[in-house]
C-alpha cells in the first residue's frame, strides 16, 4: 500500500521577526489552501492513502471540510495521536508515520519544522514546502506540484535512480553526549535565556556553524554565503566567528535588513569535523530557534555530518516522470 504523510505547522511564520523586521506572514487560511492543493496533487498520482498530522488549528480537518472529497480517490485520514501542542508533535507524527509505512512526507513549515520531522524519521524522503521565516531547507514551490512529486516517490514508479539527495546536519554534543541536531545552522548567542526563541539581535551572535551558506538566503547563513557560498550538494560546511577582524561583509540578516558584519574567523568544515563552543554561558539556536542553554562548566561541540534527511527534488522528480510517460494514458 502506498501512503503519503503530511505534517503542517500552524505556528510557522508568526514569530517576533514580524515586529522587528519585515518578515511576511503565512496565515492558517493560506496553509489550509496549500494543504488542499497538496492533497489533490498526491491523489492525482494514484496513491492509496494520505495521512495528516493533527494540530491545534485543525488544518487537515479544515482542508477536507472545504473540498469536494468525493472526487478524491485516496483514503484521507487524520493521524490518531495525542498532541503536546509543541514542536514534539512533528517529531512524534514522523515516528508514527514511519511505523505506518509512509513512503514520503510533505512538510508545511520552516527550518525548525523540518528539523523536528527529521529527528523523528531520517530515512523517509521529505518534500519540504516553505511557510516560515528566513527558510533555507524548505523551498518555495507550487504545492500541487509538490504533492505530485511526493506521490510519484511514494509509489516508486520511476525506473532508475530517484531524484533524492541526502542533506547534511549538525550534531550538538554536550558533555560527551549527543543531545540535539540542526539541518541548516547552529548559532551561539551571548545570552542566558531562550526568550522569544527567534534570533533577531545580531549583537548577541558569537559563532555560526552551518551546513550551507548561500548569498540568496536570509539570516545567519547569508553572512557566510556572501563570503564563500556553500550549497546543499557540497559535502563541506562552514564555521564563522564574529568579532573584530580584517573581514567585513554586508548580509541580509533579517527580512528587509542589510547589516555590515565583522568576521574574526572563517573556515570550511569537512564531514566529521567539530567546532567547540567558546562563549559560555550562552544559548545555542538551532535552525533559527533558541534551544540549548550552555553553562560555564559545560563542554559543547558542534559536529558536521552527512547523514541528514533525504530530500526530494520536486522538479527533477516530475521531469523524470514525464520522460517515462507517467502522465500519459
Amino acid at each position: 500500500m502506498s501512503i503519503v504523510g503530511i505534517i503542517a505547522n500552524p505556528a510557522s511564520g508568526k514569530d517576533i521577526r514580524r515586529l522587528v523586521a519585515y518578515a511576511s506572514v503565512t496565515d492558517n487560511t493560506e496553509k489550509t489552501n496549500l494543504m488542499r492543493r497538496i492533497i489533490i496533487g498526491i491523489d492525482s498520482t494514484g496513491v492509496d492513502e494520505i495521512l495528516i498530522m493533527p494540530d491545534y488549528y485543525s488544518l487537515g480537518q479544515r482542508a477536507l471540510g472545504g473540498m469536494l472529497t468525493e472526487n478524491i480517490k485516496a483514503k484521507v485520514s487524520i493521524l490518531d495521536m495525542v498532541m503536546d501542542y509543541t514542536a514534539k508533535d512533528s517529531l512524534k507524527a514522523a515516528e508514527m508515520m514511519g511505523e505506518r509505512g509512509v513512503g514520503c512526507i510533505v512538510t508545511l513549515g520552516g527550518d525548525g519544522t523540518n528539523r523536528d520531522v527529521a529527528k523523528g524519521k531520517q530515512d523517509i524522503p521529505l518534500v519540504p514546502i516553505s511557510t516560515g521565516t528566513n527558510n533555507v531547507f524548505p523551498v518555495m514551490t507550487e504545492s500541487t506540484s509538490a504533492g505530485i512529486a511526493a506521490g510519484i516517490i511514494c509509489r516508486n514508479v520511476l525506473d532508475g535512480e530517484e531524484p533524492i539527495s541526502r542533506h547534511k546536519r549538525l550534531v550538538v554534543i554536550k558533555n560527551g553526549a549527543e543531545i540535539d541536531m540542526a539541518l541548516v545552522d547552529a548559532v551561539v548567542l551571548d545570552q542566558l535565556f531562550t526568550g522569544s526563541r527567534a534570533i533577531w539581535k545580531l549583537t548577541e551572535v558569537r559563532q555560526i556553524v552551518c551546513t550551507r551558506a548561500e548569498p540568496n538566503n536570509i539570516g545567519m547563513t547569508c553572512i557566510g554565503g556572501n563570503l564563500h557560498p556553500v550549497g546543499p550538494g557540497d559535502q563541506h560546511g562552514m564555521y564563522i566567528r564574529l568579532g573584530s577582524g580584517d573581514i567585513k561583509v554586508r548580509a541580509v540578516v533579517l527580512p528587509g535588513r542589510v547589516a555590515e558584519v565583522e568576521v574574526a574567523e572563517m573556515k570550511i568544515l569537512e564531514p566529521g569535523e567539530e567546532v567547540t563552543v567558546l562563549c559560555k554561558p550562552s544559548v545555542i539556536a538551532l535552525d533559527g530557534e533558541r534551544e540549548i542553554t550552555v553553562a560555564a562548566a559545560d563542554q559543547v561541540q558542534i559536529r558536521l555530518q552527512g547523514d541528514g534527511p533525504r530530500v526530494v527534488d520536486i522538479e527533477g522528480t516530475i521531469r523524470a516522470a514525464v520522460s517515462q510517460g507517467f502522465f500519459r494514458n
